[in-house]
């Protein structure tokens, strides 16, 4: 990709290309830093959604006290661009990966994982005791996502077995809010507050059993505006809400001109009146189709296209693509965008439709 400068017209860069726009990514960031503020909760927003430092340290500057990231790979891009603290909700296995888990935290003053069982947490135990070193750990709970997590009633005796293991210091809880990706709004403010109660329930057993519990730790990008002051929580983890997609458009969480990444491609055939052909297929859009519209794609302009069908290099737009000639560029909001900007080295950042920056989205790839 030939990379566009600042200031040339939007419609002048190549294709395809991810391109985000400022102004709402700015205010996606604002909007729900202000809704956790009014919560009384601390944003430890998800780096997942845009693996982007310039966005991490916006979302910083603008309240964050720290970032989420889902591998150590995209920590490690992390704490190279100069973020300090730091929390990998994931679990960490393995050898290699336990080293490199090891020379992160000699170089992030605040680094904490997730932890699920013994088999995960006692090989960074011991090789935390080892370096000298004592880090922070959360025991990750199932409260309803059936992936990893230690059950509710697993939590207190978890928490005995962990106490006595070396190079470890246990700090807090998390859970993943997956129940909470309903359309309904008044169903996610009810599962908002028995998440955080059942957290909260959590945390205060822990601390009766003699165990200093400061973070309570769960959150989503559709429950990230949800939560009441008092709620039980002390920080959330939203991270799609960032840039937005058309799967949260589907939930209501946010608006068409609320999402700020689209995928910037140009038609290059019309074969037939039905159909239009665009430069952008399955390297350029992800695979995944939404959740509530079916789809891989839909255009800013005009709103009513999708694009139905897509293989390696091209994207089939339906019979509404209207008057779309060739050579035409147009902006489609993906399905997923955690998806679809991993398969991006860059993103164009765009303001009143002229380029602003261009910014590299150095944990693309960072999947270890």
């Amino acid at each position: 990709m030939l990379l566009p400068l600042p200031g040339q017209p939007l419609d002048a860069v190549d294709t395809p290309a991810l391109v985000v726009d400022y102004d709402i990514l700015l205010d996606n960031l604002t909007r729900l830093q202000r809704a956790a503020d009014a919560a009384g909760l601390q944003l430890r927003p998800h780096i997942k959604a845009h693996k982007t430092p310039e966005i991490a340290h916006l979302q910083l500057r603008l309240g964050a006290v720290g970032v989420t990231c889902a591998k150590l790979g995209e920590a490690e891009v992390m704490a190279t661009a100069g973020i300090e603290d730091i929390f990998i909700a994931n679990q960490i296995v393995g050898e290699t990966k336990v080293r490199r888990l090891v020379a992160l935290a000699r170089r992030v003053p605040k680094l904490s994982v997730a932890v699920d069982s013994l088999e995960v947490a006692r090989p960074i135990g011991a090789a935390c005791a080892a370096a000298g070193l004592t880090l922070d750990v959360l025991i990750e709970v199932d409260t309803g996502a059936a992936r990893c997590g230690v059950l509710p009633e697993r939590v207190v005796p978890f928490a005995r077995e962990l106490a006595v293991l070396p190079g470890l210091r246990l700090v807090g809880l998390m859970a993943y809010a997956a129940r909470s990706y309903v359309g309904d709004l008044e169903q996610r403010r009810a599962f908002c507050r028995q998440e955080a109660a059942e957290l909260a329930a959590l945390a205060q057993e822990l601390r009766a059993d003699g165990h200093d519990i400061a973070r309570v730790s769960g959150g989503s990008t559709p429950s990230g505006p949800c939560y009441e002051p008092g709620c039980g929580l002390t920080e959330i983890r939203s991270g799609t809400y960032c840039l937005n997609d058309h799967n949260q458009v589907d939930l209501g969480t946010c608006t068409r001109e609320q999402v700020a990444a689209t995928v910037l491609a140009t038609v290059i055939s019309r074969p037939a009146p039905d159909r239009a052909i665009l430069d952008a297929g399955t390297k350029a859009l992800d695979q995944q189709v939404g959740k509530l519209t079916e789809g891989y794609g839909w255009l800013v302009d005009p709103p009513e296209a999708s694009v139905v069908k897509i293989n390696d290099e091209h994207g089939y737009l339906d019979a509404r693509a209207g008057s779309l000639r060739v050579a035409d560029k147009v902006r489609i909001i993906p399905p997923r965008i955690c998806t679809c900007l991993n398969l991006y080295d860059w993103m164009v950042v765009a303001q009143d439709g002229v380029v602003r920056d261009v910014w590299r989205i150095a944990a693309r790839g960072r999947n270890t």
